[in-house]
């Protein structure tokens, strides 16, 4: 019951919240709770929802912020040339901004989270 709880509650945060932490120790289930929901969403996808919109599939890209450097991340400026080079995760949004289908994007950086 108490994981079904935590996966109702993440739904509801991605309604009212662009961005959103799950945080907890190692191995609580903070992974397998928005796979399920994606999952779950994804099975729902184009019946109506309770506020009358469709649910739409869920696209999940996954990375792990301390397997690259900030720059291999986000993106980074040489000021040698003085040119932007992308990172993974700015290819990504970019990419997923310019689609014209209706399925949610979530980019997820699933790992240690460092002060």
């Amino acid at each position: 019951k108490g994981f079904v709880t935590k996966c109702i509650q993440l739904f509801e945060t991605t309604i009212v919240r662009h961005g959103l932490m799950l945080v907890g120790p190692s191995g609580s289930g903070k992974t397998k709770c928005y796979e399920v929901l994606a999952e779950a969403l994804t099975a729902l996808k184009g019946k109506k929802s309770v506020s009358g919109e469709k649910y739409e599939k869920v696209c999940v890209f996954v990375l792990n912020p301390k397997s690259i450097t900030m720059g291999q991340l986000y993106g980074e400026f040489d000021a040698l040339t003085h040119e932007w080079t992308d990172g993974i995760l700015s290819s990504l949004i970019r990419v997923g901004a310019a689609a014209t289908d209706q399925m949610k994007k979530w980019y997820m950086f699933d790992g240690p989270v460092d002060a």
